[in-house]
């Protein structure tokens, strides 16, 4: 029988009975993460049967939130995706192209919306927001249905025939979604940017972005929350930090009381920190993303964010590159790389499709690499076993 939050049982005690496992950190706004709660389970209910599994979406350290998974709820839901790439690994295919359709049409909108705020009409500008997000919870929808799809193809592709044009289309739709994502964002920032300039609302955009939900950004342009209301919300979440709760049985959308952050944030850092205590000091382990049958030495190029590359680029060549993940931003630089290893990810995350694309050693998931490793270490790259060994400390 599926756990409920009842009554009598308040959020943290919910968090503490169930089983989750972190996913990415990512630099991602909570209009659009809230997205993520709304019309695109119905959608996924539908093509599945059952949702996708509960999130959190928690800032556990400043300006780098990580989403938070239930683990039985993902088993269940991947289990599910696993019978159907078994039955017709084609299926793959038919969801990408509809999610490229449908990022077509947000592009559409989106230049639509530029035109429409340089015209100045405001009315039309908030209905074509409206249209960009109802069409992005799908597209999100989607893109968890391909993301656990393409997860399965990639454990079961020693088995399955005929799937190179698959994972061929499934690598080019993943390195093109971020780009597709940091289009729509700018238009929105556009939008925001526009409204608050006809407000007087002194207020960064980026702020409106990242510390509101779409249901209270829709109710702020539907004039059912005030300026000033919106102002202290922003300014409440930005003081106390906040925690996005998706889950299924329980009306409550954000946590931002301090108590609250503080107590959840606490339970989280602490079973990161005991995941972590898996790896020792001389030897950190992750999962294999491409294996060139050799053991690699070399010396550490860490690049925490896409942000660092311009500076450090000059610095890559023949080192073995360490990220927290890699983003398709990245690409003309893990080219220069002799091996690739990340904290986060999964087989098919951005830094293993491109491992096997260039044919170099990777592991992934490690969760320690770039926290322990630095720039200049001597370390030995073993993509067999999975495991990086520290041959000498800089």
């Amino acid at each position: 029988m599926e756990n409920m939050i009842n009554n009598k049982q308040n959020i943290f005690d919910y968090i503490k009975s169930q089983k989750w496992f972190f996913g990415i950190r990512v630099k991602e706004l909570l209009l659009f993460y809230s997205a993520k709660r709304n019309n695109h389970n119905k959608y996924i209910k539908k093509e599945y049967g059952i949702g996708f599994a509960e999130t959190l979406f928690i800032p556990l350290k400043k300006n780098y939130p990580i989403r938070i998974f239930n683990l039985s709820q993902a088993k269940k839901f991947h289990e599910i995706s696993n019978k159907k790439i078994l039955k017709n690994s084609q299926i793959l295919i038919s969801y990408i192209e509809k999610n490229k359709l449908l990022y077509q049409k947000i592009n559409t909108y989106s230049k639509k919306l530029i035109l429409t705020i340089e015209k100045d009409n405001q009315q039309k500008s908030i209905e074509l927001f409206n249209k960009i997000l109802s069409l992005y919870e799908i597209a999100i929808a989607q893109f968890i249905i391909i993301f656990s799809l393409g997860f399965k193809l990639a454990e079961n592709k020693d088995i399955l025939k005929n799937i190179d044009q698959v994972i061929k289309k499934h690598n080019t739709w993943r390195n093109g979604l971020t780009f597709k994502e940091e289009s729509m964002n700018k238009s929105l920032f556009y939008f925001f940017k526009f409204l608050t300039t006809k407000k007087k609302l002194k207020i960064s955009p980026l702020l409106l972005m990242k510390f509101l939900t779409l249901k209270e950004a829709k109710m702020w342009l539907d004039e059912k929350l005030t300026d000033a209301k919106i102002k202290n919300i922003i300014k409440t979440r930005r003081n106390n930090g906040f925690i996005y709760l998706n889950l299924r049985n329980n009306k409550r959308e954000i946590v931002d009381n301090p108590t609250e952050v503080s107590k959840i944030q606490k339970y989280f850092l602490e079973l990161d920190k005991e995941t972590k205590k898996l790896n020792n000091k001389n030897e950190i382990f992750g999962q294999v993303a491409y294996n060139s049958n050799t053991i690699v030495r070399g010396k550490v190029i860490i690049i925490k964010d896409k942000s660092e590359l311009k500076n450090k680029s000059h610095l890559i060549d023949n080192k073995i590159l360490v990220a927290i993940q890699t983003t398709p931003h990245y690409i003309q630089y893990l080219k220069k790389a002799k091996a690739i290893i990340t904290d986060e990810g999964g087989l098919t995350c951005h830094a293993a499709i491109l491992s096997r694309e260039m044919k170099k050693p990777c592991i992934i998931g490690t969760k320690i690499a770039t926290s322990v490793l630095k720039d200049g270490d001597l370390i030995e790259v073993d993509a067999n076993k999975g495991m990086v060994t520290i041959i000498n400390k800089k």
